[in-house]
């Protein structure tokens, strides 16, 4: 009897995919399928050009993420990407014969770099992380206001129209969509962004001693409220017991460096100017006591749920952050300690207070089971196999059930 193949997948992402947390959550949830999937995503140094990671093929193109501030910088950086995964995508196309292909923003036109698969039958999925013209506005100042705002606009239309399926990050994210941009908020699917309760599962609590380590982990961005944070570490009255560690790469890394050394908090201030594997996350963080995620709440913002909230919720980590329209809409008001965005003076009191005891981390944690139940990625795995398997067609091989365990990183 001829052993049929299993269907295949490709899925693109302009990311480093070892610290990419939700292209990682959904190639690893269709190769537990019984997909064979493989990942077009950018080079890193260190990286071979082809790699099988927990299953997933992944095939680096020579090209490394665009650190700037230049919008020309990132169209380039952009175009240059499309090209390479016209070139990849139509040469893989011909041997493995995709069944789906699942494109990421950003950009939403990285969608029309599949055409040739799309043309001989290949369904595609678009997968918004970020509505691309609130980004592009709330990145670059006036932007709402010119051309450029509904050049992008309109190029999202045009992929949405592209796409078999368009599926987004969270609700919040699908309704101001529906709401701003005029789709049909059925017209959009929900696979929410929420950690892999496998590998970020509750850990041993540190013991509290001399000083209470807070942690902020990610990319290194102002809109995440760096600012702020620095400018209330430099007011808080407990500087002998509070550390503030600070992980991630990004944009601001060099602005977050000189805002350190003025605000003269070296003292109480570590930044680790690097990224980790995301399967290392949980190692890192395991002797932090308090998560930090000090938003700047914008249009963006607002409708974005934090990936590093639910990460320390599910750890276990009580976490000070801000209310937005996304973080209510998922975390109670009792489920974490809330401070009024952009108020240094205000985050330096809940630095404080959990310093001296007068927030009890204890109550926190009690809470945080209850809330890390109901931010399962185990569901919205369901949800996104299920969407797999409604686009793969009737052809679709016997499923196995979706519990594979994490093997070693590579």
């Amino acid at each position: 009897m001829t052993k049929r193949r299993a269907p295949a997948i490709l899925m693109i992402a302009y990311t480093n995919y070892e610290t990419d947390p939700r292209v990682i959550r959904a190639a690893e949830a269709a190769a537990e399928a019984g997909f064979a999937v493989d990942v077009i995503a950018l080079s890193r140094s260190g990286r071979a050009s082809v790699e099988l990671v927990r299953g997933v093929r992944v095939l680096h193109v020579a090209q490394q993420r665009y650190r700037g501030r230049s919008r020309a910088g990132y169209v380039w950086a952009y175009l240059a990407f499309f090209l390479r995964c016209f070139a990849l995508s139509t040469r893989l196309f011909a041997s493995r014969r995709y069944r789906i292909v699942h494109v990421n923003n950003m950009p939403d036109a990285l969608v029309f770099s599949v055409l040739i698969p799309r043309l001989f039958g290949a369904r595609v999925i678009l997968d918004i992380h970020d509505p691309m013209p609130e980004t592009f506005s709330s990145k670059y100042a006036g932007a709402k206001q010119n051309w450029s705002y509904r050049a992008l606009l309109l190029v999202e239309k045009l992929s949405v129209a592209f796409a078999s399926r368009t599926i987004t990050v969270n609700e919040p994210v699908r309704d101001s969509m529906a709401a701003k941009h005029g789709y049909r908020r059925d017209a959009i699917d929900v696979v929410a962004n929420f950690a892999d309760d496998r590998l970020f599962k509750p850990i041993p609590y540190p013991a509290i001693g001399d000083v209470v380590r807070f942690v902020f982990h990610g990319t290194i961005l102002e809109r995440y409220g760096l600012r702020t944070l620095i400018e209330a570490v430099a007011k808080v009255r407990q500087t002998a017991r509070i550390r503030v560690r600070i992980i991630g790469e990004g944009d601001f890394s060099a602005t977050l460096k000189e805002l350190i050394k003025a605000h003269r908090v070296e003292d109480r201030v570590e930044f680790i100017n690097r990224v980790y594997p995301v399967h290392e996350i949980p190692t890192v963080l395991a002797d932090c006591h308090v998560g930090l995620v000090p938003l700047d709440v914008t249009p963006i913002s607002d409708v974005a749920l934090p990936l590093k909230l639910i990460e320390y919720t599910c750890l276990g980590l009580p976490s000070i952050t801000v209310r937005s329209t996304a973080i209510s809409h998922y975390l109670r008001p009792d489920e974490c300690m809330f401070y009024t965005p952009g108020d240094s003076q205000e985050l330096a009191a809940r630095l404080d207070g959990v310093a001296d005891g007068s927030l009890c981390l204890e109550e926190y944690r009690r809470r945080l089971p209850v809330a890390r139940e109901r931010l399962s990625w185990t569901r919205e795995k369901e949800r996104y196999v299920s969407i797999l398997r409604d686009l793969s067609g009737p052809a679709m091989l016997p499923q196995p059930p979706i519990t594979a365990a994490h093997g070693a990183n590579e």
